[in-house]
């Protein structure tokens, strides 16, 4: 029997979901189907389950074992694999309704449509909640895409649609974090006709295990570049749908507690692509969403550490981005300082460093557990463990950290000393200077 639609299932560690997503798949109502597994290197066992699938039901399930590379060049593997008319992903800890793939397979023979799009089901674990929104208010055989782009729900998700074999002779997934958001909105944007039912066809199980619930991994940076990429590759004549599309995630993700400690990020990235943003007639032309230009003027700290010792900042690298390391080099020294102490001496090559520069001054070793996108949005700050500073954030030309040079090489504290003094009497240290925000880094600290 000739192959319909290839359904490939990326799995890696998903042993308690993993039955659940093939048992939907070999209840299928569609004959003509085949499900690719593709393990990616799991360590659990994944690739028992797949292989006892593979044996039991031949005509349906065969396994792909490769050493770990991502979803993204797992998915990739099962394209390439795939003998199918058309396409479907399912990702391993979700599962798929009966007629799925035969209502979408009837939908896109009849319409001609190279994708056909369904609603999701969302299960939250963690709440025992589940919500089912329409993705547009009515189905149809010819979606307009425009719409589709700019207001329709789930969009950017693979697991809800169904592909025609053509849709993936020019596009793979990246391996990264939002692979479908980096490249469906441009796929949709190439579609000359895609179908929608209008039913909740696809089980989208969210849960603790989930890469995009975990707020604090640092792949999830890889949103910008996905966010980047869907402006950069979206098709002419839909180019103001997808930047509008863009806008509207980017303020979702803005007014997401979790997302908060990227928040620095997200602003400049906005400051990138607000010239972008302004060209786009849906964007000027919707108030609410317009206003996601006014984040482009807010103040984030510059990507600079400056620090005594390299070692100090290896945590900060892991939870960021594109940061440069400053170690200060000896310079000449006001006349106050030359009979002081070596360890005023640092404090002062520190604190020059910070003013001429700017960024983050980090003043010990530290083991952070997520990303300070937080502390970097804003004006200067001074982040505190108890009483001792660790961390003194500014922008270049700091009137806070000029005060502190002033009082460091006329009177005789240290820069420890001056800063738990700003912490003690912040009042005082304001006065004349913009304002500054003392906060506990507790929450950021392994």
């Amino acid at each position: 029997m000739q192959v319909q639609v290839s359904v490939i299932v990326a799995a890696y560690n998903e042993e308690h979901w993993l039955r659940r997503c093939l048992t939907s798949l070999k209840k299928q109502t569609l004959a003509a189907l085949e499900v690719i597994i593709v393990d990616d290197g799991s360590t659990d066992g994944t690739a028992a389950i797949c292989d006892q699938y593979c044996e039991r039901w031949p005509h349906l399930f065969w396994v792909i074992h490769q050493r770990n590379q991502g979803q993204g060049p797992a998915r990739n593997a099962g394209i390439t694999a795939a003998h199918g008319r058309y396409l479907g992903f399912v990702d391993a800890d979700d599962w798929v309704e009966p007629t799925m793939y035969a209502t979408l397979v009837a939908t896109a023979e009849r319409s001609h449509a190279q994708i056909v799009v369904c609603d999701v089901r969302k299960i939250y674990a963690a709440t025992h909640r589940t919500t089912s929104l329409l993705s547009l208010p009515d189905a149809t055989d010819h979606v307009a895409i425009a719409t589709y782009l700019k207001y329709g729900l789930n969009n950017a998700y693979s697991g809800n649609k169904l592909y025609a074999r053509s849709c993936w002779q020019k596009y793979r997934y990246q391996r990264m974090v939002y692979e479908d958001l980096d490249i469906l909105l441009d796929m949709l944007s190439c579609c000359e006709r895609v179908a929608y039912v209008q039913q909740p066809f696809y089980n989208y199980y969210k849960h603790a295990g989930s890469t995009t619930l975990d707020y604090t991994n640092p792949r999830l940076f890889d949103i910008m570049t996905a966010y980047q990429d869907a402006i950069e590759h979206a098709k002419g004549t839909y180019q103001d749908a997808v930047t509008y599309c863009v806008a509207k995630r980017i303020l979702i993700n803005l007014a997401t507690p979790g997302f908060a400690d990227y928040r620095a990020e997200f602003i400049e990235l906005i400051r990138q692509l607000r010239p972008t943003f302004e060209a786009s007639p849906s964007i000027m032309s919707d108030p609410a969403i317009k206003k996601i230009c006014d984040y482009a003027g807010q103040l984030t700290l510059p990507r600079r550490f400056i620090c005594e010792h390299e070692d100090w900042v290896q945590s900060w690298h892991q939870y960021s981005r594109n940061f440069k390391t400053t170690i200060p080099v000896a310079k000449a020294l006001p006349a106050d300082l030359r009979q002081r102490s070596n360890h005023s001496k640092l404090d002062y090559w520190l604190l020059q460093t910070l003013f001429e520069q700017g960024g983050l001054l980090i003043l010990g070793p530290v083991r952070l557990r997520r990303p300070f996108g937080r502390l970097r949005a804003g004006g200067d700050v001074l982040a505190f463990e108890g009483e001792h500073c660790l961390l003194v954030g500014a922008q270049p030309r700091s009137p806070l950290v000029s005060v502190l040079l002033q009082q460091l090489i006329g009177g005789s504290e240290t820069l420890t000393e001056l800063l738990a003094m700003v912490k003690a009497q912040p009042e005082r240290w304001s006065a004349g200077t913009h304002k500054f925000r003392l906060v506990d880094i507790k929450d950021w600290l392994q």
